[in-house]
């Protein structure tokens, strides 16, 4: 009997005997998945050791099953050189594709991997050929029963040969046989070993997950009591602030009293002032003086006419805060000047400038450095407003302009 001819694989569009793939061709999820199911977590870290792989910042023993079939298969799409070395492991483990030399239509094989999804494709593959309506191809069924049989339950003799005449494309060799259940053996140890692999990391991915509960029921506590803390500690400070307030506006009375009182001490004083100012209108060269002296410290301005009539200053609130940080001298001579203000704002001697930025306001000098501050009436009256440092007038005209 004449042995048949060689298959012209190419002609019948079968697989190439070496069982090289295009895998470059597959999306990089599903390739990913491929190589997750078809190798073990040592078989992955293997294939990088031959393609001499590594992620920069990461031990590569370290990573999970998962993340070397991702990385991977992003080597394979991005070179696609790689995936010899995946073909080769392939053909190591499990010898040969099933179906190699079957050719396939579009439709069986869009069947075939839609049964590759479901967990029991052995089964379903097993009940599809025992349910064919045609008896020979339920027949071929029979041996591979008989061989898993052995396999899983041990003794027994293989079938015996029927004595059907054995056609070309009849059901393979016993020794093809063989290596489908070798493979099968070696899927199947090499599912226990990756289910024991998952249970290891759900058990470690539980253990991290009770250990980050902890962490949070500790860090809530944390914050809890940090925010227990933070409430005291702000009716403390409100507690705090209160003394305080009130503590200043107790001291800041004290001081208004006291101001009071040299205020009627200066007014008893004012008959002669006035007495005094008298000698002063009287004595134009005398005067003349003290005004040359202190124009050569103050802006230059021009001097404006006396008014004829005289008024009472109106000492505000504020005036009587102010004297709180001046010695009683320099007090004496705020109150001086106020009054002369009240006698004649515009005498000579005064030389009273406007503020900048402020209408209706002015300052005369008290001291080398200090300044009364008061603010002029369309009735002639002036109110007394504040005694500040000459440096601070800036800061005054700023905060008036916010009142």
């Amino acid at each position: 009997m004449s042995e048949a001819p060689p298959l012209d694989r190419e002609a019948l569009k079968l697989p190439r005997e070496d069982g090289d793939a295009p895998l470059h061709e597959v999306g990089r999820d599903g390739l990913s998945v491929f190589l997750y199911l078809s190798f073990t977590d040592k078989e992955l870290s293997e294939l990088f050791s031959k393609l001499r792989l590594s992620i920069p910042g990461f031990r590569i023993d370290k990573l999970s099953g998962v993340q070397k079939a991702d990385h991977l298969a992003d080597e394979i799409r991005e070179r696609p050189d790689a995936a010899h070395a995946v073909i080769e492991l392939l053909r190591g483990i499990y010898e040969f594709p099933v179906l190699d030399n079957v050719t396939l239509t579009p439709e069986v094989a869009a069947q075939l991997a839609v049964a590759s999804e479901l967990e029991d494709f052995r089964v379903l593959m097993l009940w599809r050929l025992l349910a064919d309506p045609q008896a020979e191809v339920r027949k071929t069924a029979h041996p591979s029963l008989e061989l898993l049989a052995k396999a899983y339950y041990g003794g027994g003799a293989a079938p015996a040969p029927t004595n059907t005449p054995k056609k070309v494309d009849a059901p393979r060799e016993g020794a093809d046989l063989e290596k489908e259940l070798a493979r099968a053996r070696d899927v199947a140890e090499k599912a226990r070993t990756r289910a024991d692999e998952v249970a290891a990391q759900l058990k470690a991915a539980r253990q991290d997950e009770a250990d980050a509960n902890k962490e949070l029921s500790k860090a809530r506590k944390t914050i809890d009591r940090q925010g227990n803390e933070i409430s005291q500690l702000k009716v403390e400070l409100d507690k705090a602030r209160a003394r305080a307030k009130a503590k200043m506006s107790e001291k800041q009375l004290r001081e208004l009293d006291h101001a009071k009182e040299q205020a009627q001490k200066l007014v008893a004083e004012r008959d002669a002032l006035q007495t005094k100012l008298e000698e002063v209108k009287a004595e134009p060269s005398a005067a003349a003086a003290p005004a040359a002296q202190q124009a050569a410290e103050e802006d230059d301005e021009p001097v404006e006419e006396a008014p004829r009539d005289w008024h009472l200053p109106k000492f505000s609130n504020e005036f009587y805060d102010s004297l709180s940080g001046w010695d009683r001298r320099l007090q004496r001579a705020a109150f001086k000047q106020a009054f002369l203000l009240s006698e004649n704002y515009r005498h000579p001697s005064l030389r009273a400038l406007p503020l900048q930025g402020l209408e209706g306001y002015y300052r005369v000098r008290v001291a080398t450095d200090v300044r009364l501050i008061y603010k002029r009436h369309d009735d002639d009256t002036v109110e007394i407003l504040s005694v500040i440092d000459r440096e601070d007038l800036d800061r005054y005209v700023r905060q008036a302009k916010t009142r």
